[in-house]
């Protein structure tokens, strides 16, 4: 099965090339958990497209947005999982070009830190004090 996914903010949707995101947590000299679990980061990698949102994110080190990561279904454009995020940060973002293949373009990498990070009845919270 093939699928696809788009990257929202703001009312702006942006093509996702790919993503990641994980969860963390330390663990002592007996591989017992021993910190709270930690986590909400973001790595996308999108198409990019003349927006000046995500510069502006970017570069504002206080500004906050909430977005979400949509994965569908190829063929159907059915939505098989939503990725919410809030109160996250644009901690990174990168841009590469490589004029030589014919399929990559200009590509623009974000790293957000986010807030929260819910994943189906799944939430993560960072409990950031306000």
């Amino acid at each position: 099965m093939s699928f696809e996914a788009a990257f929202i903010v703001q009312d702006e949707t942006f093509n996702v090339r790919s993503f990641n995101w994980s969860i963390h947590q330390s663990a002592d000299t007996l591989n017992r958990a021993d910190t709270l679990v930690q986590g909400g980061q973001l790595h996308i990698e999108l198409d990019s497209q003349p927006s000046d949102l995500l510069h502006f994110w970017a570069l504002d080190n206080t500004k906050r947005l909430d977005g979400k990561i949509l994965v569908f279904e190829a063929d159907s454009r059915a939505v098989r999982k939503t990725i919410e995020f809030q109160d996250a940060y644009c901690v990174g973002l990168s841009k590469h070009f490589d004029g030589t293949a014919s399929t990559s373009g200009m590509v623009m990498t974000l790293m957000l830190s986010a807030g929260k990070l819910q994943c189906g009845e799944v939430l993560l919270d960072n409990k950031w004090a306000s």
